[in-house]
């Protein structure tokens, strides 16, 4: 499977924001019974007291994530929603971390129009 670069990840405590990221990406593993659906980025950047890094998914682990809580919740329809969700458990960890997609528009957003209408 593909691996695709979804998210950037700019984080002043790498170690607890880390630890952070793979607790909400574990939990996404287990609601959608997958393994290793996800990576980050082998190295991060140091600048200026902030670590930057990426968070690489599996095309099917995102698709199969954004289809399971479609089903929850009909309002979900691409991976923005996602990136709520981990915004959110950030926030309520108490991060200063701030993730974003790692382009300008998500990466599946066609895919999902036509599928969940």
């Amino acid at each position: 499977m593909t691996w695709v670069s979804l998210f950037y990840v700019s984080s002043q405590d790498f170690d607890e924001d880390i630890k952070s990221l793979k607790t909400v990406f574990s939990q996404f593993e287990k609601q959608i019974h997958q393994k290793d659906g996800y990576r980050f980025s082998p190295e991060a950047e140091f600048a200026m007291g902030w670590c930057f890094y990426t968070i690489y998914v599996k095309i099917g682990f995102i698709k199969k994530l954004v289809e399971y809580n479609h089903t929850r919740d009909p309002k979900v329809k691409d991976e923005k929603a996602i990136l709520k969700i981990v915004q959110n458990y950030l926030k309520m960890q108490k991060s200063k971390a701030r993730v974003k997609f790692d382009r300008d528009k998500p990466t599946f957003g066609a895919y999902y129009h036509w599928l969940l209408r």
